[in-house]
Parts: structure tokens; sequence; C-alpha cells
């Protein structure tokens, strides 16, 4: 780590491991581009040996030792000084505190309002196609494409439909959503399933209808293609 308890990130060529941390010549860890090809105790790879990283303020989820990955497994860090520390490692918010020295893409991330509506007698959120229902607030664009639907169903599915029935296309494999109670540690990880972002998440579909009405943050984020 550097002076202010950040952890050193740079550029190749890797000289050496430690602990599978691939490590340039100045002790720094080497990052480099999607996809992910292995993990190697936990640290996701790509072809070239080097960590596969994102720039984010939070985590998708969290691995073992807290280890924070984005949604498609991508190490999540933030370049800035740590705000707390795990086991002697640096922390911003729920990511590692990383130097910045290395050109790690930025999570695609967007802030909207959610005012779920029951839409149908089995589903509950917003849905802009009949039969249509609940809000989203300031619109319903996000990465290139358009919301046509976040709802959630009474077989606890929750669902992300865009308006081309394609995946949105500036992100790249999974959609991360937070949701009011998700909004902390919690995250929703949604897969592209041949015609939209579904999941299953027990309980969810109650959740969603003790929402009704309510203006309720909501952030999409992912990795960019």
């Amino acid at each position: 780590m550097n002076a202010s308890g950040r952890i050193k990130v740079g550029n190749g060529p890797i000289v050496g491991y430690f602990r599978s941390l691939p490590l340039n010549a100045l002790d720094e860890v080497v990052v480099g581009p999607e996809p992910i090809v292995l993990f190697s105790q936990g640290i996701p790879r790509n072809a070239a040996g080097q960590v596969v990283g994102l720039q984010a303020d939070n985590a998708s989820f969290f691995g073992p030792g807290a280890t924070p990955y984005g949604p498609n497994g991508e190490l999540i860090a933030n370049p800035s000084d740590p705000t707390s520390y795990y086991q002697g490692v640096g922390y911003f918010n729920s990511g590692y505190a990383g130097s910045g020295a290395a050109g790690a893409p930025i999570a695609v991330t967007k802030n909207f309002t959610l005012t779920p509506a029951q839409v149908s007698a089995s589903s509950a959120g917003f849905r802009a196609n009949p039969p249509a229902g609940g809000t989203l607030a300031p619109d319903a664009a996000y990465a290139g494409g358009t919301i046509v639907a976040v709802t959630a169903n009474d077989d606890d599915h929750i669902i992300v439909q865009t308006g081309s029935g394609a995946q949105f296309p500036g992100i790249s494999g999974n959609l991360t959503m937070q949701l009011g109670v998700y909004q902390g540690p919690t995250r929703i990880i949604l897969p592209w399933a041949t015609t939209l972002y579904e999941v299953i998440v027990p309980g969810i579909y109650v959740y969603m209808q003790s929402l009704i009405a309510i203006p309720s943050a909501m952030r999409f984020s992912a990795a960019p293609p």
C-alpha cells in the first residue's frame, strides 16, 4: 500500500505474484481489461494474468475475506483514501481503496426513483406497456437503452426489460440492482436471460408490494462494454 493506505495499482508487465496478485517491478497490482477467464484464490484474472477490476463506490457482493466483487466478479476499487480497514487492507465505502494509477473501467451507474404499482394480478413494480403501471424518474433511460419494466412476480422472479428486447448496449454482463433495503451491503445481481434481465430473489414480490405508491431509491450499476 502507499503512504495514504491505498492499494498500489499500476500497469504491466507482470514480474511476479504474491498470493495470486500479479505485481509489476514497482510492486503494484497489475490491472487489465475483461473478460475474466479464471479465479485464483478468489482473484479474477484475464488471459494475460492481470487482475480484472472495476471502479465503483460499492461492491455488488462479497467473497471470503470481505473481498468486494462487481456484478461479473471484478474486484471493486475506488481511487480514494480509505474510510475503513479490514485485516489491514484499506476500503473506501465497500470497495478497496486503490491508488488509481491504472485504468480499471468505471461502473455504469444511474440513480432512479421507482414508485411501484400492482401492474397485474401477479406482478408489481413499473411497466410502461399494457398493463402499464408505476413510475420511474427522472426517466426510463439507462446505458443507451430504454427500460420498459422493472417488476417482481408472485413467483419471486424480479425482472428488468428493455425496449429493444436486447441487453443494454452500454454495459457488459450482469446488471446490479439496488432497491430500498437492498441499498446496503446486499445487491440484486440480474443475469441476462435471452430477452430480459431476470433472477429469483425469495420474498421480493411481497417486498415490492410493500413499496406500492411509495417513491423508493433504485440504482442500476454494471461494467461497461
